[in-house]
C-alpha cells in the first residue's frame, strides 16, 4: 500500500467490487470516462471488473471522514503499459464526484505520475480526456500534462459530439518541473526573527 498525505493507495480486492460497481455505474462518472452509451450496468459487468481488476483502490485517509472501517472508496487509478520498449503508460483516475473539487484527483496524479518516473522507469505518461471535461483538463494541465492532439468529433454526450484530447508529460519535464519547485522554495529568503 502506498500513502499520500491525505489517501491510501492500494490494490484492488474483491471486497471493493461493489463500490467500484457503483462508482462506474453513477451517472456522473460515466460520461467522463466511456465512449459506450450511459446506462445502468448489470452483475456481468461487475464480473469483468473483478476480473480486470488491475487498478489501485484510492482510499480517504481523514480521520472523522471515513465510516468506521477506516476507509472510504474515493476512486481507482491505474497505469497501463500499452506499448512496454516505448516505457510509455496511460493514466487513468476515476473518482467518485463526492469526493470532486477538493484536490484529490491532483493529489493522486502527481503521486502517480512521480511512481511512474520514479520507481516505474517509465519515460512519459500519456492519457485521454473528453474535451468538456474541463475540470479535469485543468487539473492535467496544472500538474505539468500537455496537449499533445485530439480526435474530433469522437464522443456523443448530451447531444453533441466531442473531441477526445490526448494530453502527456515526459520524464524530462517533470524532473525540470520538479527542479524548479526545490529552487523556489530555496530561493525565499529566510525571516529574520529579530523584526
Amino acid at each position: 500500500m502506498f500513502t499520500t498525505d491525505r489517501l491510501q493507495l492500494r490494490g484492488f480486492e474483491p471486497s471493493d467490487a461493489r463500490s467500484i460497481f457503483d462508482l462506474r455505474n453513477n451517472p456522473s462518472v460515466q460520461p467522463t470516462m466511456s465512449n459506450e452509451y450511459v446506462v445502468p450496468r448489470g452483475l456481468k459487468f461487475m464480473e469483468k471488473l473483478v476480473a480486470n481488476a488491475e487498478e489501485a483502490v484510492i482510499h480517504n485517509n481523514l480521520e472523522g471522514v471515513v465510516p468506521s472501517d477506516g476507509r472510504e472508496l474515493v476512486g481507482t487509478t491505474s497505469i497501463t503499459m500499452t506499448h512496454p520498449k516505448n516505457r510509455d503508460g496511460d493514466f487513468v483516475i476515476v473518482l467518485s464526484p463526492k469526493f470532486w473539487g477538493q484536490g484529490y484527483g491532483e493529489e493522486v496524479t502527481r503521486w502517480v505520475v512521480d511512481h511512474a518516473f520514479r520507481s516505474l522507469g517509465l519515460h512519459r505518461v500519456s492519457l485521454r480526456v473528453f474535451d468538456g471535461n474541463e475540470r479535469a483538463k485543468k487539473m492535467y494541465r496544472k500538474v505539468g500534462f500537455v496537449e499533445e492532439g485530439r480526435q474530433r468529433k469522437v464522443h456523443w454526450v448530451d447531444g453533441h459530439w466531442e473531441d477526445s484530447v490526448l494530453m502527456g508529460i515526459l520524464q524530462e519535464e517533470w524532473d525540470l518541473d520538479a527542479h524548479r519547485a526545490r529552487a523556489s522554495v530555496a530561493s525565499i529568503p529566510a525571516t529574520d526573527p529579530l523584526f
